[in-house]
This record gives C-alpha cells, sequence and structure tokens, in this order.
C-alpha cells in the first residue's frame, strides 16, 4: 500500500531519472534495489529509455506483479492470523528498514532535506497523509474480514479518476463510467449497509475486538473507504513532488521515519491513556511476536517484486494484476478461517474487480493508441 500499502496498484519510481547514470546507480547496486522505494500511485509512468535493460521472458512482469500481491496479501493475513496487531509486529520490520536506509543514504551522501519553501512543504504534507494511511491501513485492518477491507481499500482507483477528471480535466469516456458504477455497487455489497441488507453481519473474532458490535464494522468500513480517498490525494502530492531532484531512497527514508513514529505513538497512546502495557510485558516475549516481525519482512519481498514487475509490464498491466489481492485474500480467508464470505460479499468483490479490469483495458487501450500515433509522427518526420 506506502511502502505499506506502499505497497501497490501502480508503482512508478518516486523521482524522475535524469541521465544514463542515475540509471545504472539504481540497478547496479543489490542492496540499493533492497531498499530505495517505490510509490503507489496509479498513473501512467513517464517514458525512459532504459539502458541495457536484461532481457526477460514473456510474461515474467505479470508474474512478478502477482507474487508481489501474494507475498504482501499473504504476510498480512498470517500475521492478523497469529492473533499479533500488526502495528506491533512493524516494528521490527521498519527497524531493520531504517537502519538499512540511513547506512545507505550516509555512504551515497545523500541530501535528507533539499529544495524549495514549497517543496519541503509538500515533503511534510506527503510523510503526514502517508502516516494517516498507514494508520488507517493497520488500524482498520482490525474491525473488517482481510477481504472486505481489501476491497473495499481499491476504491483508491476511483477517487483517482475523479481526481483525473475534475482537476486534470481528463474526458471520462464509456469504460470510466462502467468502472465507477461497478465500483459503487461492489462497494455496496461488500459493505452490506443495513438498510439495503438485513442478514446477520458476522464479524471477525480478534483478541481485542467485540465480534457482536456490528458499530466496528461500520468503523472498519470507514477507515477503508478513507484511507482509499487519502491514497489518491497522496499521488496529487506525489506528484507535485516529481519535479524535485530527491533521491528515492531519501523518500523512503523520510516515510519509514514517520511510519516507526506512527507505530511508538500507537504504543504510547495504549500505554498512558489505556493503561495497557501487555506489549512490554506479555508480547514482546512470546514466539509469535517474532514470527509475525520476520513473516512481515515478506512485505519487504512484495515491494520488490512489484518493483520488478513495473519495470517489464505497461501501467495499465500492472494496475490490472493488482486487483488479484482481492483474490488472494477472499481464498484465504475462505479457506483459513471460519468466517466465511456470503455470495453478497463475493458479487461485491467480483464488481470491484471488474471495474479495476475496465480501467486497466482504457488505459492499455490508450497506451497503444498514443504509442502509435508517436511511430506514426515518425514516419512522417522520416519521409
Amino acid at each position: 500500500m506506502n511502502d505499506y500499502q506502499q505497497q501497490h496498484s501502480l508503482i512508478v519510481p518516486s523521482t524522475p531519472i535524469n541521465d544514463i547514470t542515475d540509471i545504472k546507480d539504481r540497478r547496479s547496486s543489490s542492496f540499493a534495489v533492497v531498499i530505495e522505494p517505490i510509490i503507489v500511485a496509479t498513473e501512467e509512468i513517464p517514458d525512459i529509455e532504459v539502458v541495457n535493460r536484461p532481457k526477460s521472458f514473456p510474461l515474467s512482469g505479470i508474474l512478478y506483479g502477482l507474487l508481489g500481491c501474494f507475498l504482501f496479501v499473504t504476510a498480512t493475513f498470517t500475521v492478523k492470523e497469529l492473533g499479533i496487531d500488526l502495528l506491533d509486529a512493524l516494528i521490527i520490520r521498519f527497524i531493520i528498514q531504517l537502519i538499512l536506509l540511513i547506512c545507505f543514504v550516509i555512504s551515497r551522501r545523500y541530501s535528507i532535506w533539499r529544495g524549495t519553501f514549497k517543496e519541503k512543504c509538500l515533503q511534510i504534507v506527503l510523510c503526514i497523509c502517508n502516516g494517516l494511511i498507514f494508520l488507517g491501513y493497520f488500524i482498520g485492518i482490525r474491525y473488517l474480514p482481510f477481504s472486505d477491507f481489501t476491497t473495499l481499500n481499491f476504491t483508491r482507483l476511483l477517487w483517482t479518476v475523479t481526481f483525473g477528471v475534475l482537476i486534470y480535466k481528463e474526458k471520462p469516456t464509456v469504460m470510466i463510467i462502467l468502472a465507477v458504477v461497478f465500483t459503487l455497487f461492489g462497494v455496496t455489497f461488500v459493505a452490506q449497509p443495513t438498510f439495503l441488507f438485513k442478514q446477520k453481519i458476522i464479524i471477525e473474532n480478534t483478541s481485542s475486538i467485540d465480534s457482536t458490535s456490528v458499530n466496528y464494522r461500520k468503523l472498519g468500513i470507514s477507515l477503508a473507504l478513507i484511507t482509499g480517498l487519502f491514497s489518491a490525494i497522496n499521488l496529487l502530492i506525489f506528484k507535485q513532488l516529481l519535479t524535485l531532484q530527491l533521491k528515492p531512497s531519501v523518500l523512503i527514508l523520510q516515510h519509514s521515519l514517520v511510519f516507526l513514529l506512527c507505530m511508538m505513538f500507537n504504543q504510547a497512546y495504549k500505554y498512558f491513556l489505556l493503561d495497557d502495557i501487555t506489549f512490554f510485558t506479555t508480547t514482546i516475549f512470546q514466539w509469535k511476536y517474532w514470527l509475525a516481525g520476520l513473516i512481515s519482512l515478506l512485505q519487504t519481498l512484495a515491494v520488490i517484486a512489484g518493483n520488478r514487475s513495473v519495470k517489464r509490464e505497461p501501467p495499465s498491466i500492472v494496475t490490472i494484476v493488482s486487483a488479484s489481492e482481492i483474490i488472494y485474500a477472499i481464498v484465504l480467508q475462505n479457506l483459513f478461517t471460519r468466517n466465511k464470505s456470503n455470495i453478497w460479499v463475493v458479487i461485491g468483490s467480483l464488481m470491484v474487480i471488474s471495474s479495476v479490469l475496465l480501467i486497466g483495458v482504457h488505459k492499455f487501450a490508450q497506451e497503444r493508441k498514443k504509442k502509435k500515433n508517436v511511430e506514426n509522427d515518425k514516419s512522417e518526420g522520416n519521409a
């Protein structure tokens, strides 16, 4: 998603690449590949001429995308089923990630804080926005079944399209309108508001949630939708920072620090306001906690796989592949938990997946048309 979710839809470099040297620097070091960031987006990636691009077998980008989605969903689902709070388990991951990033940035002598006053303000706003997305995602996932939350969170694509129409004056096409309609119906079927659905709502049992309270489900739905909205806003701010010559590793260092501060705030809140000291007296001494921390490191591998996917496939294809998260989440939930998805949830999820496919096919057609026009212009120029 964030690096969290930092973790999805479509992945683009967080800064533009200016010259061949920069391209070689980013791809020559395996250490840099592991820790340099990729930022979640749903926009097209600028055409960049890549030098000495490694040969890949057909469909390798799609396979990398599917692998990345599988690793992220599986890691998150497993940690949740272990009964460990995700905000607790991720502390290990981000401590390790922050140490690696600091070592890398210092070794490369990158500037951590640069730009004009406006650009610095945008960096601060972006960090705050990412922090809210991070908290919204990993708190909201406590109150909803994993598959439901994943489906509702995919409304970020709807918000991105909406902002594109309102801010960038993009003309809505039939495909976009159909995608919006599918998303609205899909979200309704998954959320199942009580004024439309009278069947009993089953809420996933957790160690800290009252499974009989419908209010918790409403809170989870709200957080999933708000997180999707903030993800789209995050993209708009990110686009403003594309012109800033700031290294990707520096951006992810800023965001990782914010995420770690968010987790520290969560611990302080539980310790001082809720008088909950179980993390310090019980949780960190459990083998499940350290296992959950190690499993959460798979999310980093998911980010790397997604990065390789976007290098090999058009953005539209990556967007389509990212919808596999919903399928993985539904399958894992129905196979390994007692909380089974009803028919409305399945239909709603399929409709959201269909909206992603419509947007992806639409973008793919636009890319093909744009590429064809460029080739025709070159042919006419040569003639």
